[in-house]
């Protein structure tokens, strides 16, 4: 390019440092805004699906980041009571993939990859403690107002991406709707300290377990601990879901122990299904959670957002490189309809399958689930599903 392209990219999550990253490979002059003072470190989504280690290997970061993790060949849905599963051998998507595996690693395992690329590759574009307030753009820039240790600047550049999730400033400022609902139950998830391998019957490194009294949770294993996911008794509030005695009896109801569990995190998070009303207007454009939210049953949050930046990026290049700025609006019909038709649909049928309260149905559903297991054709159409490789190519095949 004789003239670098600016960028200026809201949000230094896994979904904008990816963005921030292949820009800057590509020749981008880009500058993350980020209005927390440094990156963020809670665990958040756990999951990479092989769809999304595939993507990270063009940029030579699947291989560092699974070895921040814990590989899961196989995982399954259980009784917990019983030990009845059905089990999902990931081995069926090895002609599909060159990863046939769930990877799991807390999110900010890619954050802290990226951003270690970012700093050699180029030093000081991550702006820290930069809070955004207020967007706007013309024929030819955007502009990005913004207030950063007391001090207010407004910066200007080529091209906007939002990438500062579910409650994004940038979205907020085009004024574009985010329609959807609120699950009525919100969920608990717990990192604990403390190695359940080989105290639980069948424990696999992905479980989702349902319980006798009707209840479910889930649990998955990442390098560093074990992370828990549960919705607090019906009628119980945020406030008391969190104390520490009742996150204990939570535990002790999967595993009783006499000493109290080492909780390194307890976090309760309401659970939305959601889509912004466009995920482009003009220079300025919205990926990840800014753009679509989704039940996190799945693990298709993050996987979706970074499908969206290597989707986005690929069309923003195309477009310096001489294709028709419409090309962005392939963006939005590809990366739209895999949030609505593929994500949501998905992660929505996995939240109400995880959470069947009557054991009638629950039977039912086990018996479908097994049938697919015992079926290698079968069960690799679903994993090629759970693993967001068919939607991540339907999405690619929208016109």
């Amino acid at each position: 390019m004789a003239k670098k392209t600016k960028v200026i990219i809201v949000g230094a999550g896994p979904v904008g440092l990816v963005t921030a990253l292949r820009l800057v490979r590509a020749g981008f002059t880009v500058t993350v805004l980020e209005q927390a003072p440094e990156l963020h470190a809670e665990p958040r989504a756990s999951t990479f699906h092989c769809s999304t280690l595939d993507l990270l290997d063009t940029m030579g970061l699947a291989d560092q980041l699974i070895a921040r993790g814990r590989t899961a060949p196989h995982w399954q849905y259980r009784m917990f009571e019983t030990g009845e599963a059905a089990v999902f051998d990931m081995s069926v998507l090895a002609g599909e993939t060159r990863f046939p595996f769930r990877l799991q690693a807390e999110q900010f395992k890619l954050v802290e990859l990226t951003a270690e690329q970012l700093a050699l590759e180029a030093p000081g574009m991550i702006r820290f403690g930069a809070k955004v307030t207020g967007v706007s753009q013309t024929a030819d820039t955007v502009s990005v107002a913004v207030d950063q240790n007391g001090t207010s600047d407004v910066l200007t550049a080529d091209w906007l991406l939002g990438c500062d999730g579910a409650s994004s400033v940038v979205r907020i400022g085009l004024g574009l709707g985010f329609d959807g609902e609120t699950y009525p139950v919100p969920n608990v998830t717990l990192g604990i300290n403390f190695d359940f391998t080989g105290h639980i019957r069948g424990l696999l490194n992905v479980n989702y377990f349902w319980s006798a009294n009707g209840g479910s949770f889930s649990m998955f294993h990442t390098r560093d601990m074990w992370r828990m996911g549960y919705s607090p008794p019906k009628g119980m509030s945020d406030e008391d879901a969190l104390k520490p005695e009742n996150v204990q009896l939570q535990l002790n109801t999967v595993l009783p122990r006499s000493a109290p569990y080492d909780v390194a995190v307890a976090r309760l998070y309401r659970i939305h299904k959601r889509v912004a009303s466009d995920f482009r207007v003009g220079r300025i454009l919205l990926a990840g959670d800014a753009a679509h939210l989704n039940s996190p049953s799945g693990g298709f949050g993050m996987n979706g957002g970074v499908h969206d930046a290597f989707n986005l990026t690929e069309k923003l290049i195309a477009v310096e490189r001489g294709a028709d700025a419409a090309v962005l609006d392939r963006y939005v019909r590809q990366r739209r309809a895999a949030a609505v038709a593929d994500i949501q649909a998905t992660s929505d049928a996995n939240y109400k399958r995880h959470r069947e309260p009557d054991p009638d149905k629950r039977r039912v559903e086990l018996q479908r689930l097994q049938a697919i297991t015992q079926d290698r054709a079968l069960m690799k159409d679903f994993l090629m599903e759970s693993a967001l490789i068919a939607s991540y190519r339907r999405a690619e095949a929208v016109p």
